[in-house]
Formats: C-alpha cells, structure tokens, sequence
C-alpha cells in the first residue's frame, strides 16, 4: 500500500476546487497527476529540475506519449506555482524543464463518398432518421460543435428560418451567427414538423430534447448515434469529424479562409457586432456557393 499523500497536495486540490472553480473531472486528473509525482519522489516536494525531467523520462519508459507528459507537466506547474505563492517552496523545480516536443496532427475530415454513405443511413421517413438527419447537417452544413448542437432551442432554429442565420452560443459563452443553407433549413423545418413530436412531444424546448423530460441529448448519445450510423456504412467517425469535414469541404472548394473562421467561431473574432456585419454577405455567399450541402450553386473542379 502506497504512502499517504502530503497535506500540501491536499491542500493545493482543495484551492483549485474553492479558488479555481474548477470541475471535479479535470479535479481529479490534477490530483492523479501530482499524485503520481508524488509517487515517484517518494513524497519530496522539494526536488529539483532534474527531478521532473526523470519523472518525464520513467514516463515515457513507461509507454506514455507526448500529450499525456505535457498535461502532468502542466499540473505541476500549477502545483508548484501554488506551493510558491502559499512559502512551501522557494524554488519552482518546472521553471527550467522543456515541455515535452507534440507531434503534429491534423484533424480527421472524412472524404466527399465517406460523408455521402454516412448521410445515406439517416436517409427514410422513420422519426428517428429524420433526427440523425438534422444532427448530421448541423454538424456538417453548419460546423457546429456537438456541445453547440445539443444546447439549441427550438427558439434558436425558428429565428434562423427567417433570415437563414444560426446564432450559436460557443467557448466561453461568445455569440456567432452561423448561415443555414436551404437544405438544412428544410430538414430542420421537417423535423420540426413531423418526427421530433413523435420522439419526445412538444412540451421541451431543446431542438433534440432527451426521453428525459425536459432534459436534452447528451453529446455522449449524440456520438453513439453517430458512431453507430457510421458503422453501417464502415465510416470510422465522431462528431468533431463532421466539423472538421465542414471547415475542409469549403476549404477544398476555395472559400474564403476568413469566412470559414468566422463560422467556426475561432480566435480572434470575439463581437457579435463583427458576426452581424459579416454574416449577410461573406459568409452567407460562402456557404450558398461552395458547400455541397448548401442548396445553392457549387463551383466543380
């Protein structure tokens, strides 16, 4: 049986809970973390650079990559930031410690005939295909983050019927319209209609409201459905892929990069007012001219 943790530790966890608001998940993987070091130091909190470097090294020993290195390297700067402002150490042994090199990696987007057989099983009149329908063109036809999707209300996608724009809450509560192009609107439209008071009645107003009353779809069954349909057209994918495929379909038909940008909701573009003054034309003519989805012209190749 292992040593009991130091109290410094279970001091620092109690700060990040209180101080630092942060969520019981990413808790627990700090704790794991410094536990770990902890571990491998035989309880010394005092230690040098070295001491990390050989923690990372018995790591990757180990069999764990980069990724994983980087983030407990990260915990413990962040441990050892809280021990030097509250006089445990005097000393920060990361200061000096390089993070670990991360291989570069490009998002997976699924080819144009990948992305066609998958959009074949939600095909049909059946309740249940209609809404993979609408999850399918939302992630695809608009780039939506699943988090983004299963956070909308029927409210959201009735204002975006009249004048084709999507207003998304994203990361850190910011506000992004977002254009729906004729399809989408008219599958959203057919679901609203027809399958989603078959699913769960009318009473909810999430736009994919959960068998639970008045809860929505987790993003946790909205992946199962995902990956399920993908299995039966041998598709390997997740709902970040959809958004991936988004942003690399455009892309790969010459949208504009800085149009793309703004649909997904990335960086710098952080005003509504920036959304609003763009969105009626740049974007809009992005999406009606080069997403195969769209409903609009496409330019070929």
């Amino acid at each position: 049986m292992g040593k009991a943790l130091p109290p410094e530790v279970t001091a620092f966890a109690e700060h990040l809970l209180v101080a630092r608001g942060m969520s019981p998940n990413t808790l627990a993987a700090y704790k794991r973390d410094v536990a770990a070091f902890m571990a491998f130091t035989e309880n010394r909190i005092a230690v040098d650079g070295k001491t990390v470097e050989g923690f990372l090294a018995h790591l990757t020993k180990q069999g764990h990559g980069a990724r994983s290195n980087a983030r407990r390297l990260s915990a413990l700067r962040t441990f050892y930031r809280y021990l030097l402002e509250s006089g445990v150490v005097v000393d920060d042994p990361t200061a000096a410690v390089a993070s670990p090199k991360l291989p570069k990696s490009l998002p997976k987007a699924l080819s144009g005939a990948e992305m066609k057989r998958l959009l074949e099983t939600a095909e049909g009149g059946r309740p249940e295909q209609v809404r993979l329908r609408v999850i399918f063109y939302l992630l695809y036809a608009a780039g939506l983050r699943v988090s983004e999707l299963v956070s909308l209300t029927v409210a959201d996608v009735e204002d975006a019927a009249a004048d084709g724009l999507l207003r998304v809450t994203g990361k850190g509560g910011k506000t992004r319209l977002v254009p729906l192009g004729e399809k989408a609107l008219a599958v959203v439209g057919d679901y609203l209609r027809g399958a989603r008071p078959v699913l769960a009645g009318a009473a909810s107003k999430w736009l994919l409201p959960s068998p639970q009353k008045g809860k929505a779809l987790t993003r946790q069954r909205v992946f199962q459905l995902i990956q399920a349909a993908g299995r039966m057209v041998e598709v390997n994918v997740a709902p970040h892929h959809l958004r991936h495929t988004f942003a690399t379909h455009l892309l790969e038909h010459d949208a504009d990069l800085r149009a793309v940008q703004l649909m997904l909701g990335h960086a710098s573009l952080n005003t509504t007012q920036i959304y609003t003054k763009v969105a009626g034309t740049t974007l809009r003519e992005a999406l009606e001219t080069y997403h195969p989805l769209s409903g609009g012209g496409q330019r070929t190749r």
